[in-house]
């Protein structure tokens, strides 16, 4: 039998098993394709209207605007987009429009399906396959905490198996959720007995011990296979010095071209450049920070500036007259001093 028969016959074969299971609802295996996340990830705001209602209405806005600045991916509801104060009906509904939404602004959909009850959880990755989303990720439960890296290997291998035709990423972020293990373990944990289409970690936690020596271990172990990607904005330079690629952060919302600035010069390895422009971009970082203690709403009050997302739900506390006009006035001097040197897109919208 010849090399060309033996191989139509496979593909008849493969077919006919396929097709089988199809019409008799029997479970096909699906393995994920690779994101390799390459440029910026906007972890977006959820835009609220002055009752605390989602506003769908601004979502498009958002989209255009990152489309405008080069801003490639969307992080949709993390901790930027409030979360754990949205039921989970607002999740779903703030998934599907930013999926249909990515598409017409050439932006890909990370989801985050990550919950403190695990059937939640699931659900929600089952619902980011049905949606058309291109990645789906999780933080741990942060109330009864995995107290073992089997157990935090046990909970985000079930969520990640409802969508084990996607990517899924491990959010790290234990400011937040106070889980704290060594990534590089953890994700020898996923290499070992894990879901299979585990794809990496989004490593908000970088300037906390291990951090950098932890992703530079992940990066250059199991031979290429897990990403990183970084979580702290004002840490882009270090972050691609350790090879990490992939940056997710709030401030891409509205200032995404500047840091494809950074991302640029590194590029060329013009380091005196990137460094300038990196010490911009945190200068405008902290005219947001600078809302003493209610950053969040800092953040989203830059963002009002150019496209109207509301302020943060409660705990968060709405931010004065005063403050909104200091913020304003801050990222106006700003814009002054250093934005519009730098071409960023926010000053042109003041």
């Amino acid at each position: 039998m010849s090399l060309r028969t033996i191989t139509i016959l496979l593909v008849l074969a493969t077919t006919t098993i396929i097709t089988y299971a199809d019409n008799n609802n029997v479970n096909v295996l699906q393995t994920s394709t690779p994101l390799h996340v390459d440029g910026l990830v906007a972890a977006t705001f959820t835009p609220f209207d002055a009752d605390f209602k989602i506003d769908t209405s601004m979502v498009q806005e958002q989209a255009a605007y990152l489309n405008a600045t080069g801003v490639k991916y969307v992080f949709v509801s993390g901790t930027t987009g409030e979360s754990v104060k949205l039921s989970t009906t607002e999740r779903l509904s703030q998934a599907k429009l930013w999926v249909q939404l990515a598409k017409q602004y050439n932006l890909k959909t990370i989801i985050h399906v990550g919950a403190d009850c695990l059937e939640d959880a699931k659900m929600m990755a089952s619902n980011a396959v049905e949606i058309g989303a291109d990645a789906v990720a999780a933080m741990p439960p942060s109330f009864f905490k995995p107290a073992t890296i089997p157990a935090l290997v046990a909970f985000m291998s079930a969520v990640a198996n409802e969508a084990s035709s996607l990517p899924f990423y491990y959010y790290h972020i234990p400011s937040m959720d106070g889980v704290i293990f060594p990534m590089f373990d953890f994700v020898s944990g996923m290499n070992e007995n894990g879901a299979k289409n585990f794809a990496g970690v989004k490593y908000t936690g970088l300037y906390q011990y291990p951090g950098f020596m932890d992703a530079a271990r992940i990066l250059g172990g199991f031979n290429g296979k897990y990403e990183v990607l970084c979580g702290r904005d004002e840490m882009m330079i270090e972050a691609l010095a350790a090879g990490i690629k992939g940056f997710v952060g709030s401030q891409y919302n509205f200032a995404g071209d500047v840091y494809n600035q950074i991302r640029e010069a590194f590029g060329k390895n013009d380091l005196s450049t990137a460094r300038k422009i990196q010490l911009n971009a945190i200068n405008l970082l902290q005219v947001g920070a600078s809302s003493l203690g209610k950053a969040q709403n800092g953040m989203k009050a830059i963002m009002n500036l150019a496209v109207k997302v509301g302020e943060a739900r409660l705990p968060n506390l709405p931010l004065d007259d005063g403050m909104k006009s200091t913020i304003k006035t801050g990222v106006q001097n700003w814009c002054t001093d250093e934005g519009n040197a730098i071409s960023a897109k926010i000053c042109s919208e003041l």
